[in-house]
């Protein structure tokens, strides 16, 4: 069996294949981050501990891995000190710290470091949340990690990361695809803060015996990391190369690998960004239409109705207008009045809203890219019937849901096919179906 970790903003998963690419079992529980007085964050030791939960459900089958693939979030992660202890929670890739080192880089670069980093400068980026720790007193820092690089080190005890995690650091040239030590040194860290970069599907070290004990897995076999959720996603969902992808989780991203670099001032003019591709032998072009998932799990709460009742009384509901100023409230926790309709009307026009910014946010994207033969959808939100339809009706090409459930899990577990020897690539493995 093949073994694919995806460590998500709200839930982590692990997914088997077997030698044709087919699931055998999947788990999941959620990821420990806690919400509270403004921040969003958890405890290193609480992402072993959620690890450990997700392999433990996975049972004896554990013992017939041969490869783990790893892919999650990008830009949270957590500083370690010389002896590997953490210097500080994970903060969420949502958390809005990090303004006044934002505003740092602003100042210092302007123009020039969106055209290098492929995106424009916010607190998101890895370099802002830790040029708020050191802004805040953290001291002795020698490395930073994020979430998948953590779970590498807590696998094989050693350091790595892959180029599309890189690419969503901040201070990481998507042009050259090395790092830009100007731009930490402008917060007050070192580059050298950063692990080495490798592909995707590389062997970045091996299960050792410590990790063996604690998570059930065979001591000596291949870890890899597979990348940032929704590209790993992409291909654990079977986006094809004519495709663009819909990644709808606690964020909804649109996205279409390109072989060539992108004109970056052009998408970025369009709001698109462009990162390197996991392998590090393309680039991909990402439009992130809303962070839906948060979005709909305030309305539901507002609502006092679970998602899936709510998807049911949308179905041939006439939906209210839902403004795009209530729908960035819901997306950042801020008070918000829902109009007041039968929850139904309310939630099939907040579904609406969401599909015109996926719309919005195809156009942009294949303004940079070229149009595209399909819209693949995958993750969470694609089991919502009413969404797809308010997508499929509003867009100009087909709207195909991927029959996987756990399209990242699995992405990450065929890249760990490539670690294990199975395949010299994941395009060349049988698509789901």
């Amino acid at each position: 069996m093949l073994l694919g970790i995806d460590v998500g903003s709200s839930r982590t998963k692990a997914v088997l294949l077997d030698r044709e690419g087919r699931e055998a079992f999947t788990s999941g529980v959620a990821t420990p981050f806690r919400a509270e007085a403004g921040r969003v964050e958890m405890g290193a030791d609480a992402l072993r501990y959620c690890l450990q939960a997700v392999l433990a459900d996975l049972g004896p089958r554990r013992a017939e891995v041969a490869g783990v693939g790893i892919a999650g979030m990008a830009e949270s992660g957590a500083p370690l000190d010389a002896a590997g202890q953490a210097l500080a929670p994970v903060i969420a890739w949502h958390d809005g710290r990090g303004e006044e080192a934002a505003a740092t880089l602003e100042r210092r670069f302007g123009a020039e470091l969106p055209l290098r980093i492929g995106q424009r400068i916010r607190t998101v980026l890895t370099v802002a949340k830790l040029g708020w720790l050191v802004g805040h007193g953290m001291a002795g820092m020698v490395r930073w990690l994020g979430v998948p690089e953590l779970v590498l080190q807590g696998l094989t005890g050693e350091e790595a990361t892959e180029f599309s995690l890189a690419a969503r650091s901040g201070c990481y040239d998507v042009a050259s695809k090395s790092w830009m030590p100007e731009v930490p040194g402008a917060l007050g860290f070192s580059v050298d803060v950063f692990p080495p970069v490798r592909p995707a599907g590389a062997t970045m070290g091996l299960v050792c015996r410590d990790a063996a004990a604690w998570s059930g897995l065979p001591a000596g076999v291949p870890v890899t990391i597979a990348g940032h959720d929704h590209l790993a996603g992409m291909a654990g969902a079977g986006v094809g190369p004519g495709d663009a992808a819909n990644s709808v989780g606690t964020a909804e991203t649109i996205v279409a690998r390109t072989p060539s670099l992108p004109d970056v001032a052009a998408a970025l003019d369009q709001g698109v960004r462009v990162t390197v591709y996991p392998r590090g032998q393309a680039w991909a072009a990402l439009f992130g239409a809303a962070r839906a998932g948060l979005v709909l799990e305030a309305a539901a709460g507002a609502l006092g109705r679970p998602l899936a009742e709510l998807d049911r009384l949308a179905a041939g509901a006439e939906p209210v207008d839902v403004g795009g100023d209530v729908v960035d409230a819901l997306a950042h926790g801020e008070p918000v009045s829902l109009p007041g309709a039968p929850p139904g009307a309310v939630w099939a026009g907040l579904l609406q809203a969401l599909a015109d910014r996926t719309v919005d946010g195809y156009t942009r994207l294949t303004r940079v890219t070229g149009p595209c033969e399909r819209l693949v959808v995958f993750g969470g939100g694609s089991t919502s019937e009413p969404w797809l339809r308010a997508k499929a009706a509003a867009l100009p090409v087909p709207v195909v849901r991927s029959p996987v459930g756990a399209a990242v899990a699995r992405g990450a577990a065929l890249y760990a096919g490539v670690a294990a020897g199975w395949w010299p690539d994941v395009e060349g493995v049988t698509r789901p179906r």
